[in-house]
C-alpha cells in the first residue's frame, strides 16, 4: 500500500471515529432524557411492552489499588501480559 493510501485510509478513520464520538452523544443524550423522564415519574423503571427501562442506584464494590500499593500487597498479585498497541500520530507541519 502506498503511502498516499495509508493517508487516505487515515483519513477515512478519522472521519468515521468523528461520527462515532457524534453519535455517541446523541445516544448519551437519549439516555439522560430517559433518565429524566424516570426521575420525572419517581421510579426505577418503565416497562412499555417493547422494552424495560431501569434506572437504579446500587452499591458496587470494588478493589482499592492504592491502599494496596501503600501496604505493598498490590505487587504481589500483580500480573504481566503481552498486549498490542495501534496508533497514528500526526507530524507537525512546516509553517
Amino acid at each position: 500500500m502506498e503511502n498516499t493510501m495509508i493517508n487516505n485510509k487515515i483519513d477515512e478513520l478519522r472521519a468515521l471515529e468523528m461520527q462515532i464520538a457524534l453519535l455517541g452523544k446523541q445516544a448519551e443524550a437519549i439516555k439522560n432524557e430517559l433518565k429524566g423522564e424516570l426521575d420525572s415519574r419517581k421510579v426505577d423503571s418503565v416497562d412499555t411492552g417493547l422494552h424495560k427501562v431501569f434506572y437504579t442506584v446500587y452499591e458496587k464494590a470494588s478493589i482499592d489499588s492504592a491502599k494496596l500499593k501503600a501496604e505493598g500487597l498490590y505487587e504481589k498479585f500483580c500480573k504481566s501480559s503481552l498486549v498490542t498497541q495501534f496508533k497514528i500520530t500526526d507530524k507537525k507541519c512546516p509553517a
